[in-house]
């Protein structure tokens, strides 16, 4: 081991010209205390709202296409009637457009416009017709069969409802018999088994000894036995003396 120059200035001058190095606990953290927890608003944006409510009329709409794409074509008389009248001012509305232009050279001026005329009111009410009474008959029978499916739905829903409590009920009612023949079979005794019993022999059923204040039955049922052994032993001892 090297031993330090004790001439050395650091030794030989009375003031302290070194410095102490800091502990790594008394440094100070450079971020501040919880600097990087971010807290965000409930308050939401304008641009969340927006987005919010475009997606949400996104899916609206897929919706409606789906329900148009099922329940497009009634299949009531009110709708037939109002298509098969669709179909017939739509055809006179392309004959009269058909006619007033093939016709401009045979037909009078005046015949030409009105031809025109006509094929453009026959057009309008076609419009008019699909977009007004058509469509409220359609949408009528949308609503009509989305109620019918949401009855169906519930009517399924509490069908497998009363299913299972007859099945939960089934299994309980099961183990219940099941339970009442163990018990039956084992515990209770039949009838005939008893009758039998009584004729064979009447004797009354000899009763277990009760246990002592100091122990069981069965020990003092067994000293009792062994006492009576004994005494016995002694008995034919003193028989086989007096012959």
């Amino acid at each position: 081991m090297s031993q330090r120059n004790p001439m050395n200035e650091r030794y030989t001058s009375e003031d302290r010209t070194g410095t102490t190095r800091k502990s790594a606990a008394s440094a100070k953290p450079k971020a501040k205390a919880a600097a990087s927890v971010t807290v965000k608003s409930a308050k939401k944006t304008p641009e969340q709202r927006k987005a919010e409510e475009k997606a949400a009329r996104k899916a609206a709409a897929a919706k409606q296409r789906e329900v148009e794409r099922k329940y497009y074509k009634p299949d009531t008389p009110r709708y037939k009637r109002l298509r098969a009248i669709w179909w017939v001012l739509l055809i006179a509305a392309i004959g009269c457009t058909t006619l007033s232009f093939v016709g401009q050279q045979s037909l009078p001026p005046a015949v030409g416009v009105v031809t025109l005329i006509l094929a453009y009111v026959f057009i309008i009410a076609a419009f008019v017709l699909d977009f007004w009474k058509i469509k409220k008959e359609r949408v009528a029978y949308q609503e009509r069969m989305l109620a019918l499916e949401e009855k169906n739905a519930k009517a399924e829903k509490q069908a497998r409802r009363v299913q299972q409590a007859k099945q939960v009920k089934a299994k309980g009612s099961g183990k219940n018999q099941n339970r009442h023949a163990a018990q039956k079979k084992g515990g209770e005794p039949d009838e005939g088994a008893e009758g039998a019993g009584a004729g064979e022999s009447d004797e009354v059923p000899v009763r277990p000894a009760r246990r002592g204040l100091f122990g069981s039955g069965f020990r003092l049922s067994n000293r009792e036995k062994m006492q009576a052994e004994k005494k016995a032993a002694k008995e034919a001892e003193k028989a086989q003396k007096t012959e």
